[in-house]
């Protein structure tokens, strides 16, 4: 149509010239000029980041330098606190329970950094290396698994001209038990879990079915006698819904040789005390040739180390140590933490040719990745309010403190947390934060997260449910009249002493899942996942389907199961020790996780006039019970079960290392530094006649 316009002659075609003449000259180079100014800006801007990530990389390597020195100086002292449980000698007759009370870490942390101290021993040019920083810290693990004395410069050659996936794969090479349980690396993952491969299940469910798994991973707890990880709880819960499955539902072969693998694990890690709270010589067994790996089945000799001084060998002394060296780690991980977000929201490792973070972390730092992630995590999380950071950056809180208060902090309750947390020991913290979330899945989301009352009595939300549901059930069957169910409702069981909003159910649990059309209505707005060997994934899917219904969705299944297992594990034994269930079947010595081999104590023996009242008992370990109290090590006193005052660490020529009420701390100036006379001479007495306090005790 416009070709045949213009062809007509109705208007001329318009001709398209350049612009000539000053004007014309000046537009056209504008676009030029523009380009090259955007161009120099943009090399401009490429220059500047680079010389911040330069800047920020040299930062950044300075503070996991001083960390790993740190970190290596901690695995000196771990390594004399190890020697002959020198730790017992504090109070704690466990390493994971020390670690964890009284330097905020994992007992793997500490066996890791003694078996590297202990390996750089006999390498004397590696340690040296290392002292000087030109070798990571990732670097010293890889070399300190495989090199020995007459090689040591071979493999420090290697791993300064070799990255640090590839020596580990060297490593593995050399000595195939690297990558097993000799090696402490905690960045190597097999995907593998006990030897087999690993699943994660994920399961989309009501919060308040997510109430239910947190109660039933607890009792599974309870039952094994040890604190359980997930995927474990998993399993026993899985094993005991096949044992009450439905009539007319039965095994199939894969369950069953799942149950079977069960029974063999039980019998195969019986203790769990040794499972947690290895040597380091056990941890990591000093490594040889291959052939001699292959070929040797005695152990090497070990080293004969010359004696340490007394200093040295104090536990006291060492403790003062220990906690001056993780004072100083609290204060380099907070910055590490920081520097890391910037490096992650900016990819500023792609400016020194890293593909990605991992890489970066690994190869320039030297740290674990895991760590990496998980210090990233607590930096992010602390931003949440000041005051929070604030103790976390000054190291008022430490690392396991604040991994257990991310989940319920936010800026209305940081302040009443972090000084829960200055107040009592981890293990009734981590209660504390279990309890509050149990309660907002249970109620609902607008549920308060605020901290229970100090000293109060945790009683589980899903168990009041249950007694509030058995008590209006059975007062209906009673007297069906809507006064006795109210009057029965109101006479239910409730957690004494804890006052939080909305944390009573306004309907009891056991009417909810059996009302079909609100389960059809119901959202599911929460997910419960777990990673665990493909044995133990496909026996709980087995579990879920002997206790679906057709139609059915499959989180009722699983609100069934746990139904099952709580109401049957609550109920067993029917022939309870009191103390025992009163103090949650474990040993109430502060900060004690021990959850099996329980002792009736008496605070005050019977040969000294105590009674048999059960303010005058208390549930303590084996262990506590024979080489901590009964040795005067460990001290208790007072009324059951909240009033009970107890001294860690006692010693006769200077104050308890620590004191508590109950789980509460108590400053040291709250008790006399010198122990009476008399109490010493009990002491003494008590250690030479252990037979006659065991029995009477």
């Amino acid at each position: 149509m416009g070709s045949s316009l213009h062809s007509a002659g109705r208007w001329p075609r318009p001709r398209i010239r350049a612009a000539v003449g000053r004007g014309g000259a000046a537009r056209s180079r504008r676009p030029r000029e523009r380009g090259n100014a955007d161009g120099e800006l943009e090399r401009a801007l490429l220059t500047e980041r680079a010389r911040f990530a330069r800047q920020l990389d040299i930062e950044l390597q300075v503070a996991c330098r001083t960390e790993a020195a740190s970190r290596h100086e901690l695995g000196i002292v771990a390594r004399e606190l190890c020697r002959g449980h020198a730790y017992r000698r504090l109070g704690f007759v466990r390493l994971s329970d020390y670690a964890r009370e009284r330097l905020g870490v994992s007992a793997r942390t500490l066996y890791e950094a003694a078996w590297v101290a202990t390996r750089l021993d006999p390498l004397p040019l590696v340690a040296t290396a290392f002292d000087r920083a030109e070798i990571s810290w990732a670097q010293v693990r890889a070399v300190c698994a495989v090199a020995r004395t007459d090689d040591q410069e071979q493999w420090l050659a290697r791993a300064r001209t070799s990255t640090v996936e590839e020596l580990e794969r060297i490593a593995r090479g050399v000595r195939p038990n690297a990558a097993g349980v000799a090696d402490p690396d905690p960045d190597y993952d097999d995907g593998t879990i006990d030897g087999e491969p690993t699943l994660q299940l994920r399961i989309a469910c009501p919060a308040r079915v997510r109430a239910l798994w947190r109660h039933a991973l607890e009792l599974a707890s309870r039952v094994a006698g040890e604190p359980l990880a997930a995927w474990r709880a998993a399993e026993i819960i899985a094993a005991e819904a096949f044992s009450g499955r439905p009539a007319g539902v039965s095994l199939v072969d894969r369950a069953v040789l799942a149950c079977m693998r069960l029974a063999r694990r039980t019998r195969r890690g019986d203790s769990a005390t040794g499972a947690h709270c290895p040597e380091p010589g056990i941890v990591a067994p000093e490594p040889g040739t291959v052939a001699t790996a292959q070929a040797g089945a005695a152990p090497e000799p070990e080293r004969s180390d010359p004696a340490p001084p007394c200093a040295a060998s104090d536990p006291f002394a060492l403790d003062a140590r220990l906690v001056a060296v993780m004072r100083a780690i609290r204060t380099s991980e907070p910055r590490i933490g920081r520097l890391l977000r910037i490096v992650v929201d900016h990819h500023l490792y792609r400016a020194h040719g890293f593909a990605s973070f991992a890489d970066y972390v690994r190869e320039r730092l030297g740290i674990s990745i895991r760590k990496a992630w998980a210090l990233l995590k607590v930096e992010r999380s602390t931003r949440r309010d000041d005051d929070f950071a604030r103790a976390y950056d000054e190291g008022a809180i430490s690392w396991v403190c604040a991994l257990t208060l991310l989940p319920v902090v936010d800026r209305e309750n940081a302040a009443a947390w972090i000084a829960r947390a200055e107040a009592v020991t981890v293990r009734r913290l981590a209660d504390e934060v279990n309890y509050v979330l149990e309660a907002r899945d249970l109620c609902g989301a607008d549920t308060r997260l605020d901290p229970p009352p100090l000293d109060s009595v945790l009683v589980s939300p899903v168990a009041q449910a249950i007694a509030t549901a058995a008590a209006v059930t059975s007062a209906a069957a009673a007297a069906p009249s809507v006064t006795s169910v109210t009057s029965a409702a109101a006479a239910a069981p409730s957690a004494p002493g804890v006052q939080i909003s909305a944390h009573a159910p306004s309907q009891t649990l056991l009417t909810k899942f059996d009302t079909g059309r609100r389960v059809a209505l119901e959202v599911c707005n929460v997910e419960i996942q777990f990673t665990a060997p493909v044995s133990v994934v496909a026996l709980f899917r087995e579990a879920l389907d002997a206790y679906a219904e057709p139609g059915a969705p499959r989180w009722l299944a699983l609100a069934r199961v746990l139904q099952h297992v709580i109401v049957y594990w609550e109920a067993t034994p029917r022939h309870r020790d009191p103390i025992f269930a009163r103090d949650g079947w474990r040993c109430i010595v502060p900060g004690c996780s021990s959850r099996r081999n329980l002792h009736d104590h008496h605070l005050r023996y019977r040969s000294r006039g105590g009674g048999n009242a059960r303010a005058n008992r208390s549930a303590v370990c084996a262990a506590h019970h024979l080489h901590g109290i009964h040795t005067g090590v460990v001290r208790a006193s007072g009324t059951a079960p909240r009033d009970i005052h107890w001294q860690l660490g006692v010693r006769a020529d200077g104050p308890p290392l620590l004191t508590y009420i109950g789980d509460r701390r108590c400053p040291d100036e709250a008790w006399p530094t010198p122990l009476p006379l008399d109490l010493m001479d009990d002491i003494a007495r008590w250690k030479h006649a252990p037979r006659e306090e065991k029995q009477t005790g």
